[in-house]
C-alpha cells in the first residue's frame, strides 16, 4: 500500500504517494481514477467545476487483490496514463516528465511513475475550469438596424440572443471546458462625419465581444460586473456597461444575462442595450440637452466560443441559437 504523504483532493477523493518499496494496491489506483472519472462525467450541478461531460474514464477500476498492470480490462495503469495525457492535451497542460513515456506490458511502475501521475491528478483537479479559446469562435447569429428602413435611432436599442441545449449537462460542460456565450455590438457601413454616430462607433468598435464564461465576463471596455455562468438566475444581471465619454456622457452600452432555470438550466440569454441618451453641449456660456440621432446601421449579432479539443478526442454539444429582432424604444 502507499505510504507517501496524502494528496487532499477537496471535494475529490484523497490519494497517496508511494515511497520506493511500496506496492501500489488497487485501492490506491482506484482512488486516482475516481478523480479522472468526475472530471470526465456529467457535472451534478452548475457549481461543480469538474464534470466535462465525455461519459466517464475508459478504464475500470481494480479488483481487490489483483496487480496493477500496464493494460488490462481493469486497474490498467498504461489505460489511467493514457486518459490523463488526453486530458492534460484538452486543458493545454505539460505532462509530468515521469508519464510522458509510455508504461507498456513488463515495465515496473517506479515510485517516480506514479507519484507523477498522483500530481497531474492534483493538479488537474484543482485547475478544473478551462480557458476560453477565441479561435473558436464564431458569430451564428445577426440583426441590423438599417436607417433607411427603421430610421435614424434615439432612445434606445435592445435585443436578445438566447443559447439553447438538451440537457443541463450539456450546458455546464460546455462552459466548464472553456466555452463562452456573448454578444456584438457596431455601427456598420457607415462612412459620414457625423460626431454622434462617429462617437458610437469607436464606443462599440472599443467595447468588442462582451463574452461569458464559466467564472467571469471579458469585454475590450467597460466595466464589468466580474459574473460569470456560475452567477446567472433566472432574472438578468448587468455583465458590463460601458458610459459615454464626456460630450455623449448619457450614451452607454449595458449587456447583462439570464439563464431559464437556476438549478438545472438548458439555456442562457444575453441581452445587449444601446441607450443614445440627451448629449450635453455648450455654446458661449449656455448649456443645452439634445438628443442628437445616431445615423448608422447598427449591428447587434451573437458570439459563441466553442471549447478547443485539440486532438484530445473530446466533444461538447453545441447550442441551438436564436435572436430576436432589435427594437427600438
Amino acid at each position: 500500500m502507499a505510504s507517501g504523504a496524502t494528496i487532499t483532493v477537496t471535494g475529490g477523493t484523497d490519494m497517496q504517494y508511494v515511497l520506493p518499496g511500496d506496492t501500489i494496491e488497487p485501492a490506491d489506483f482506484n482512488n486516482a481514477r475516481s478523480n479522472l472519472d468526475d472530471i470526465l462525467s456529467a457535472p451534478t450541478s452548475v457549481s461543480d467545476l469538474h464534470g466535462l461531460n465525455q461519459g466517464g474514464i475508459s478504464v475500470g477500476q481494480a479488483v481487490a487483490g489483483t496487480t496493477i498492470e500496464a493494460l488490462s480490462s481493469s486497474g490498467a495503469f498504461g489505460e489511467l496514463q493514457n486518459e490523463m495525457q488526453s486530458m492534460n492535451a484538452f486543458y493545454g497542460a505539460t505532462t509530468n516528465v515521469y508519464i510522458q513515456a509510455d508504461v507498456i506490458a513488463g515495465d515496473i511502475i517506479e515510485s517516480d511513475t506514479w507519484n507523477g501521475l498522483m500530481s497531474d491528478v492534483k493538479q488537474r483537479w484543482d485547475s478544473p475550469v478551462k480557458d476560453i479559446s477565441y479561435g473558436s469562435k464564431s458569430y451564428p447569429v445577426s440583426d441590423t438596424w438599417i436607417v433607411d428602413v427603421d430610421g435614424a435611432w434615439t432612445g434606445t436599442l435592445t435585443s436578445t440572443v438566447t443559447f439553447t441545449w438538451s440537457s443541463s449537462a450539456e450546458l455546464n460542460a460546455f462552459f466548464n471546458g472553456g466555452g463562452a456565450v456573448g454578444v456584438e455590438g457596431a455601427i456598420v457601413d457607415y462612412t459620414g462625419s457625423d460626431s454622434q454616430t462617429l462617437s458610437w462607433k469607436n464606443k462599440l468598435d472599443t467595447l468588442g465581444d462582451v463574452v461569458l464564461a464559466k467564472q467571469s465576463t471579458s469585454a475590450g471596455a467597460g466595466t464589468n460586473a466580474g459574473l460569470g455562468q456560475i452567477d446567472m438566475t433566472t432574472s438578468y444581471q448587468s455583465l458590463n456597461t460601458y458610459a459615454g465619454n464626456i460630450t455623449y456622457a448619457n450614451d452607454f452600452a449595458n449587456v447583462s444575462a439570464q439563464v431559464n432555470n437556476t438549478t438545472s438550466p438548458t439555456s442562457v440569454t444575453v441581452q445587449m442595450t444601446l441607450k443614445d441618451g440627451d448629449d450635453v453641449t455648450s455654446f458661449q456660456g449656455y448649456v443645452s440637452s439634445v438628443d442628437e440621432p445616431v445615423l448608422g446601421n447598427t449591428r447587434i449579432r451573437g458570439v459563441l466560443i466553442s471549447p478547443q479539443v485539440g486532438v484530445s478526442g473530446y466533444t461538447f454539444s453545441s447550442p441551438s441559437v436564436t435572436q430576436t429582432n432589435i427594437v427600438e424604444t
